[in-house]
This record gives structure tokens, C-alpha cells and sequence, in this order.
């Protein structure tokens, strides 16, 4: 079954576009404002609410390690996120791969069912709540079979090419009902998502999937 997602695009602005820039966010959309030091524009959704899911993982999508709400001038109520040097070339490939499509958000389905991209070459750090879970659901022995990495346990990959997880066959996962948190919160839709289906596909938007 697939899900159809709102997915926020990606546009450039300068500095002097500001208000341009603005609109796009409140639109839906991410803008990225190319100044001296380059930053993103989202949604903050509504008042002591938590910011947008997708607007949320954009900001991890360049791993910044801190964003604020802007409280004047013509980004105000906005989320402002920092995009390092370092991010700069990744996030135009991103705005030139938007570029095609109109408006501040598109419509896209995705079916993690048959698509499982996410499983491949992706490490899935496990937390205490994921090992009380695997307990609860009679499945202790998944605590025997990690790998420490950096000093975390994380669920091991099959050591070849593609690098699946262990746990998946036939694109299925093996533990659903007793996954860990990483895998049950990584949303479709996300960067994160579409670069593992480029990775994986060789395009972020593969046919039925």
C-alpha cells in the first residue's frame, strides 16, 4: 500500500529575494538563502506545536546542528537552519532536481513495501527501548546478533554489494513487529529517503515504488 506524501521543494533564493524566500517556506516549501553564510527557511507550523515532520528532517538532511525561529523581519515565524560549506553542493543538487516541478510542495507516493531502500548500506543504531522491546516481544536473541560500532550496537548488514539488513527478504522486514525506533521513525518522503532510493535505484523517484 502507498502513502501519498506532501513533499516540501526546494528552491534557491539571494539574500535580496528574502521575502520571496519567506513566502516558499510558509508555502510548504524549503528555502535555501545563498548569503555569505548559506541557510534554510521552513514552516514552523503551528504555536507549541513541534515543527512540520518533513521541514524537521530537511534540517537534519544537512545535519545543522542547531536552527532557531526567526522573530523579525520578512522571515518571521519562520525555522532558520545553517547549511554548511560543506552541504552547499548536495542541497543545489537537490533545488536543480525540484526545479522541474511548480509550487512549494509536491505530490508523490511512496510504498516502502516494495521499495526497502532505506534497508541497504544504512546503519540502525539500537537504543534501550528498542532492546526492552525486543525482550517484551520474546526476541532477546536480536541483542545477540549486533555489531558495536563506535561503541553502539547497531543491527548488522550481509556483507555484500548491496548490504541489506540481515532482517530483510524479498524487500520485507523480517522483525516489523519489534523494530527498532530508527527504522520505525524514518519517514518516506524525506532527503534521507530519496537518497537512499538513488543510491539504491538510481533515482529518487523509481516506477511503483
Amino acid at each position: 500500500m502507498s502513502d501519498l506524501i506532501h513533499r516540501p521543494l526546494w528552491r534557491g533564493y539571494s539574500e535580496r529575494s528574502l521575502a520571496a524566500a519567506a513566502r516558499h517556506a510558509r508555502a510548504g516549501g524549503i528555502a535555501v538563502v545563498r548569503a555569505r553564510r548559506w541557510y534554510l527557511l521552513g514552516d514552523a507550523g503551528p504555536a507549541a506545536e513541534p515543527v512540520p515532520l518533513l521541514v524537521d528532517w530537511a534540517i537534519r538532511a544537512v545535519e545543522a546542528d542547531a536552527w532557531a525561529e526567526q522573530t523579525d523581519g520578512p522571515a518571521r515565524g519562520l525555522v532558520r537552519a545553517p547549511i554548511t560549506a560543506d552541504w552547499r553542493s548536495r542541497v543545489e543538487e537537490w533545488i536543480a532536481r525540484d526545479a522541474k516541478l511548480p509550487g512549494a510542495t509536491s505530490e508523490a507516493r511512496f510504498d516502502c513495501m516494495k521499495c526497502a531502500a532505506c534497508c541497504y548500506d544504512n546503519r540502525v543504531v539500537l537504543d534501550a527501548e528498542d532492546a526492552a522491546r525486543f525482550r517484551a516481544g520474546g526476541r532477546a536473541d536480536l541483542l545477540e546478533r549486533t555489531v558495536v560500532i563506535r561503541g553502539k550496537p547497531t543491527l548488522p548488514l550481509v556483507r555484500d554489494r548491496q548490504k541489506p539488513c540481515v532482517h530483510l527478504h524479498d524487500k520485507l522486514c523480517g522483525i516489523y513487529v519489534v523494530r527498532p525506533n530508527m527504522c520505525r521513525d524514518f519517514p518516506a518522503g524525506t532527503e534521507q529517503c530519496l537518497t537512499s532510493r538513488e543510491d539504491f535505484y538510481g533515482t529518487a523517484f523509481p516506477p511503483d515504488r
